[in-house]
């Protein structure tokens, strides 16, 4: 009998708080492992100050800057109360933005057994302790969600709210009217905690089901599609499928402790549920490799098609295709239900198929993590391969597997919303974002993104190359490539600073040109083609790691 087998587990309780300081300790120890530690901590910085721009601009979202009542006519009046958000669809962004993040980082039940299949160099990980050393699993993976719970909490919903404060405070600095009052700051925290513990209990309990049985596989995706179309046809209330936004509309703050108790308790099953077979299965398959790379004749017969030849049989023989194809198309099939059922008049922005095309480009993102974490490129040391050859290979990877989507989806979305007009532009900008995105990523992150983003310095390039032309399209799609509204407000900022009037926008007047959204779709697709010009420059030296 060894030492181990000699042992008895300890307590639930204990199990847990060990667990629990040791994971915070190892994120911490993650994060840094990549970029260094002034740069995580510029992280929450750079995001209390956008928080702060955010908070000075809300005055403008909600129509409550100055406006010259004495001269309009009730008419102009309504007008301009249907162009701007209400409170409390900015509540509802707010809200859905965070509980869509927190789903799509909560899936962890899905990674112990990989930890343990790809740890290397001696290093493991805490999550894969219960295959390791004699501890209960559902202690283990509950403190992982505790861990992710409070991480987040201080990585960025604290500085969220302090920007909030920043942004409060600069009305006494500048007299710049903020309407957020500093009674809301400790409501907005509660309310964003409670999103954010609900979607990552939510995910990782889906994630626990999936990874139980086969038949979990087929119907979480359903049952998520299923939720989003009850959610979008008003069945059941948005404020009520997300706890957070119920409290933070109605104040009703005795719900806080119920819906605090009720995510753990989800968590708590999800963590129950989690298979504790963490033994690596054997299978056999019949050749893939060379079926695969006959197929991809038109890509020559160099390296670069052996390459992304490898990249998909990695992609099939590990079992992620489905997750990684449900990673990215599940968010564009709630849209979807969305264009389909939802009464856009709700909003005061008239979305459109253009709207929808930006989208593609982020979710991209993701893809490409996922295509980095099949498998450790280590044994590419050996080889006569450089990083930026597997880089290219994956970008090509990346294009094979989700363009055919993004196109079915957009046609979809054209026949749904009876826009084909505006298709051919939407292939465009979907194809530009795509590959500037990806092409961005590569650059920037290497093969490693996931730790590459928490690098300030990376970070903020990143979010530059991204914000300043993806806003561009986006604002762009409303008015159809008119820019008369915009060149109105900017002279109107020019000459009055931030006190200006607001200015009533007629839609009747907008005349369709899609000039500017194609040459800034132009523009990224020259700029995609420099950036993966310059992986010989940036990885050229690099070394395989991951």
């Amino acid at each position: 009998m060894t030492f181990a087998e000699g042992r008895e587990p300890p307590s639930y309780l204990v199990s847990f708080h060990t667990n629990f300081v040791m994971m915070f300790r190892e994120e911490w120890r993650q994060n840094i492992d990549f970029a260094k530690k002034r740069h995580i901590m510029m992280f929450p910085i750079m995001l209390a100050l956008v928080t702060m721009i955010i908070t000075i601009g809300l005055r403008f979202l909600t129509g409550e800057s100055e406006i010259s009542y004495a001269q309009d006519t009730a008419e102009t009046i309504a007008a301009q109360s249907e162009k701007t958000f209400t409170w409390n669809e900015l509540k509802i962004a707010l809200h859905i933005s965070l509980f869509m993040f927190s789903l799509g980082m909560g899936s962890f039940a899905f990674i112990g057994r990989n930890m343990i299949s790809q740890r290397a160099g001696g290093k493991s990980y805490l999550l894969a302790g219960p295959a390791l050393l004699p501890l209960e699993l559902p202690p283990v993976y509950l403190a992982y969600y505790c861990k992710e719970v409070a991480f987040y909490l201080c990585l960025i919903l604290s500085p969220a709210v302090f920007g909030m404060a920043l942004g409060i405070f600069a009305e006494v600095l500048f007299g710049i009217s903020t309407p957020l009052v500093w009674s809301s700051l400790p409501i907005i925290l509660v309310c964003m905690l409670i999103t954010m513990m609900q979607g990552l209990a939510l995910s990782f309990f889906a994630s626990a089901i999936w990874s139980k049985s086969k038949m979990g596989a087929f119907f979480v995706p359903l049952i998520a599609v299923i939720a989003g179309i009850i959610i979008a046809v008003d069945f059941v209330p948005m404020e009520w499928a997300v706890l957070g936004l119920q409290v933070q509309l109605t104040h009703n703050f005795s719900l806080i402790p119920f819906a605090i108790i009720g995510s753990l308790t989800v968590a708590t099953v999800g963590a129950h549920l989690v298979p504790d077979d963490f033994e690596i299965q054997v299978t056999s398959r019949d050749d893939m490799l060379e079926p695969v790379h006959r197929r991809l004749f038109f890509l020559g017969n160099g390296n670069m098609r052996m390459l992304v030849s490898k990249e998909i049989v990695d992609v099939l023989r590990s079992g992620t295709l489905v997750k990684m194809l449900g990673s990215y198309c599940v968010p564009l099939l709630f849209l979807l239900a969305l264009a389909w059922m939802a009464d856009f008049a709700r909003f005061p922005i008239p979305f459109n198929l253009l709207s929808y095309a930006p989208f593609l480009g982020f979710f991209g993102f993701n893809f490409y993590s996922w295509l980095n974490a099949v498998d450790s490129p280590d044994f590419f040391n050996g080889l006569p391969v450089r990083v930026p050859q597997l880089l290219r290979a994956k970008i090509i990877v990346y294009f094979l597997m989700t363009t055919w989507i993004s196109v079915i989806f957009l046609v979809l979305m054209a026949w749904m919303l009876d826009q084909w007009a505006g298709l051919i532009p939407a292939l465009l900008v979907m194809i530009a974002n795509s590959i500037y995105i990806v092409a961005l990523c590569a650059l920037l992150m290497g093969l490693r993104p996931n730790k590459a983003i928490f690098d300030t310095s990376v970070m903020a390039i990143f979010w530059v190359a991204t914000v300043l032309p993806l806003v561009s399209l986006f604002l762009l799609s409303f008015t159809q490539g008119d820019m008369s509204l915009y060149e109105s407000g900017y002279s109107q900022v020019s000459a009055e600073g931030l006190d200006a009037n607001a200015r009533v926008y007629e839609p009747e007047e907008a005349k369709t040109y899609y000039g500017g959204i194609l040459a800034i779709s132009i523009g990224l697709i020259t700029l995609a083609i420099a950036f993966l010009a310059l992986l010989e420059r940036r990885w050229g030296r690099a070394a395989f790691e991951n």
